[in-house]
């Protein structure tokens, strides 16, 4: 049965695939359209095989068979969305469109962090989660109460003013343009770009007294469309802690256990092809009372001051009896740049002054080691 108009959450239906070879890229399609017969436009679409590899599969299978050619966007709706590739659309009376064909195969859903933005083309489905088959849905304005309920597996990267057109077509009142507009599918090619290496930022590499709920964080890196970030108390990955996929370049780490060493790492994906880990870093998270056991045994290392800072910045540090002290620059990726003390001093209040103009902006850390004390701060060097 048709569903209601509500949350077109209803009607959608999309398409089960037989799996196609390993695709080395993002497989590119272009869909041409027809108004009543008459050419209108092309929309050019790719898939991500790494994020959704059933639903592409599922879509590269139709297109090889020329299945969705002459079916319909037999559902518009501006500020929202376009919807096709029911078969029902191709020669089937108006009347049918958008209630699909039962006998086709069903595609399991693929929900993934990816958020429904516009441009972005998801699997339409009914009630069940996966009941997708052949129909697809192509936003023109976000739709994020979509996100985790529907699979994404593609975008538009040239044509969207064809999907406004389509979108603004005279409709009848279930949404339907009262002109047929037609989709001929055909494949182009791959786009075979590779993703970079996710460079880690937040903790910094061996930072001790992290707490036990922390962001994780990296740099954004270009293209990519989702992340995948591991977290576990060995350098093999084999005990993980935390496995999680991200659309933006962080992950919350929650009830981390204290007195622990972890181990992290992170990979990006463009959709179509997937980076190398990133270098593994580690962190320690705070001993139970941890400020507290630093304050008793006299240790301290102090902010610098100022921070940001553009120029010569000042360091304090506090011992509580003489010992050598190791004080060091390091920089985000934990290499060390200068060694500011590396000798003993007295017990007492010490400090250092540091030049930091001759270094570009970013951000550095300054690593103090006596005895068993260790501890790092973050510097901020602006231009």
């Amino acid at each position: 049965m048709r569903l209601s108009s509500l949350a077109f959450l209803s009607i959608l239906l999309v398409s089960q695939a037989v799996a196609q070879s390993a695709f080395t890229g993002k497989p590119q399609y272009l869909i041409a359209t027809k108004r009543a017969g008459i050419p209108l436009g092309t929309i050019t679409v790719e898939l991500f095989p790494t994020v959704a590899p059933k639903h592409s599969n599922n879509f590269d299978s139709l297109v090889s068979k020329a299945f969705y050619d002459s079916t319909a966007f037999h559902r518009v709706i501006p500020g929202f969305m376009i919807q096709g590739g029911d078969p029902n659309s191709r020669h089937g009376a108006k009347s049918t469109w958008g209630y699909g064909d039962t006998s086709q195969p069903t595609v399991p859903a693929e929900f993934s962090p990816i958020s429904h933005q516009r441009g972005i083309l998801s699997a339409a489905r009914d009630t069940g989660i996966n009941s997708a088959n052949s129909q697809f849905f192509i936003c023109v304005a976000p739709a994020t109460w979509l996100n985790n309920q529907y699979s994404v597996y593609g975008r538009v990267v040239n044509g969207m003013n064809w999907v406004d057109t389509i979108v603004s077509e005279p409709r009848d009142g279930n949404d339907c343009p009262y002109k047929k507009i037609e989709m001929f599918v055909t494949y182009l090619g791959s786009n075979d770009s590779l993703c970079p290496v996710p460079v880690l930022n937040d903790p910094y590499n061996n930072q001790y007294g992290v707490n036990n709920n922390k962001q994780l964080k990296w740099n954004a890196v270009p293209g990519a469309i989702m992340y995948y970030a591991e977290v576990a108390t060995d350098s093999n990955f084999t005990n993980k802690f935390l496995a999680k996929k991200a659309a933006l370049p962080y992950v919350v780490a929650i009830g981390l256990p204290a007195n622990t060493t972890f181990y992290w790492r992170v990979w990006a994906t463009n959709g179509g092809n997937v980076s190398a880990f990133s270098p593994v870093w580690k962190f320690h998270t705070n001993f139970v009372g941890q400020a507290e056991l630093n304050a008793s045994n006299g240790y301290e290392l102090q902010q610098n001051i100022p921070n940001p800072v553009s120029g010569k910045t000042t360091i304090k540090y506090v011992l509580p009896q003489k010992e050598k002290v190791v004080l060091k620059l390091l920089d985000i990726s934990g290499r060390e740049l200068a060694v500011m003390v590396n000798e003993e001093r007295l017990k007492g209040e010490h400090e250092v002054v540091l030049d930091l103009s001759k270094y570009a902006a970013g951000v550095y850390f300054c690593s103090m080691e006596a005895g068993e004390f260790k501890e790092m701060r973050k510097m901020v060097v602006e231009k």
